[in-house]
Order: C-alpha cells, then sequence, then structure tokens
C-alpha cells in the first residue's frame, strides 16, 4: 500500500491541474466521516466535480493516475457494493461524503440510471436531474 499513500499528493495536485477539473474533498473531517458511514476504517475515497464526463475519464485513464487504476487489486480487496458512482451535480455545487454514499448504495441496489451511474454507461443514457 505504501507506493499508492506515497503517491496520493501527486495524483491530486495533477488532478487539480488536468483540464475540466472543478473541485474535490480537502476536508479531513468529511474524510474521516466516510470510514463511519460505510462502516470501513481503512476506507479510501476520491470525491470530485468535473466538469464533463470525458474530461474526468481522461484523467482518470489517460493520464498518470491510470497506471494506479491497473494496480487497484494489488492494494484494494473486492467489495460487494460499486466502488465508484457517477452523477451530475449542478454548477457550484460540492457534494458531500452523504452524497456518495447515498449515490454509490443506490448503484448497488438499482443499477445505473438517473441517480448514479459509471463510466461505461454514456452521459446521454441517462436523463439530467
Amino acid at each position: 500500500m505504501q507506493p499508492f499513500f506515497d503517491a496520493v499528493p501527486a495524483i491530486n495536485a495533477l488532478a487539480e491541474r488536468s483540464p475540466g477539473f472543478v473541485w474535490r474533498l480537502t476536508d479531513d473531517a468529511e474524510e474521516a466521516k466516510a470510514a463511519e458511514l460505510f462502516g470501513e476504517p481503512n476506507l479510501a475515497i476520491a470525491l470530485s466535480v468535473w466538469e464533463t464526463l470525458e474530461s474526468l475519464r481522461d484523467f482518470v485513464y489517460r493520464s498518470a493516475h491510470g497506471g494506479f487504476v491497473q494496480q487497484r487489486a494489488s492494494w484494494f480487496l473486492p467489495r460487494a457494493m460499486a466502488n465508484k458512482a457517477l452523477w451530475r451535480v449542478a454548477p457550484g455545487t460540492q457534494p458531500s461524503i452523504l452524497d456518495a454514499k447515498h449515490r454509490l448504495d443506490w448503484l448497488t441496489r438499482h443499477g445505473p440510471g438517473d441517480v448514479a451511474f459509471g463510466f461505461s454507461q454514456h452521459i446521454d443514457q441517462v436523463s439530467t436531474q
């Protein structure tokens, strides 16, 4: 896990410099709340807002971050629930950890749709909220 933790500051800085980046959660107290909400003390969480699905996809898979995505199986245990959820937010909105939990739970129970979806579903396949 140490290579993962060592890379977090550089990957976060890369995200902030990436085209389409708007905001990311930087509040340690909110991140700590995630472990409690999810019942997982060693949870790693990333919560961010991007202008478009394409700009997020480029960062996640086509930047240096992509190498870490490829190694995720060596660092993280498989989970029974969805491990990422995407959803639309109004301009200026900063989603909370509770919002993320709600969307992940929804995606796990109901699959992709208006409330939450994944990268494999095209943005035009869900209606605007």
